[in-house]
């Protein structure tokens, strides 16, 4: 498997970042063409709408720190926001799990000092582990996509500032050009 595949491909990224706009266009609305009125309140802003969403239930609340670790109070190599969204909603001990130790495998991603070979190779290692087992989770190819959904939207929750997506593309770009193979048997945590 070569670090370009299809679950931390550039595309898929575009694709979850065009996703976002059309979804924020779609929020702040077009108007009624006659102009605002007067009387009309104010419109809230985008980041309003988002924190209303987030409220609600319908987007998680993501850690916004200016930093790469974020919280993660447990220790247990996921953020803590992004382990509340996991447990919220997977209900399914072994989708949960596989969640995790995918969202496990990106932080790593994002955390890694990109200057140590051997650091670089184990975290890889740790991401085409989490794939096989997301695969094992999820075998039959329509289960599969689900599952590969689970894997882009972990992959969004945590490059969620631009200090986390810098990083994380940097850690792609430190691994471009590698090749991982598939491990066989039961790789989940």
């Amino acid at each position: 498997m070569t670090n370009n595949s299809s679950w931390n491909a550039p595309s898929t990224r575009r694709a979850l970042i065009w996703m976002g706009v059309f979804v924020l266009m779609g929020l702040t609305g077009c108007g009624d063409g006659q102009g605002a009125k007067a009387s009309a309140p104010a419109e809230p802003t985008a980041e309003q709408k988002v924190a209303q969403l987030e409220a609600s239930g319908v987007l998680p609340k993501l850690d916004r720190l200016p930093t790469l670790e974020g919280v993660d109070a447990n220790g247990d190599g996921v953020r803590d926001d992004i382990a509340l969204h996991i447990e919220k909603k997977y209900a399914d001990l072994a989708q949960r799990k596989a969640a995790m130790q995918m969202a496990r495998a990106y932080q790593s991603m994002v955390l890694v000092n990109r200057n140590d070979a051997v650091a670089l190779d184990a975290v890889s290692g740790a991401g085409v582990r989490a794939v096989n087992c997301i695969s094992i989770i999820y075998p039959s190819l329509e289960e599969f996509k689900v599952g590969h959904q689970m894997s882009s939207e972990l992959e969004a929750l945590t490059t969620n500032t631009k200090e986390r997506l810098r990083s994380y593309l940097a850690y792609n770009k430190a691994r471009s050009g590698t090749v991982s193979r598939m491990p066989e048997g039961d790789t989940c945590d």
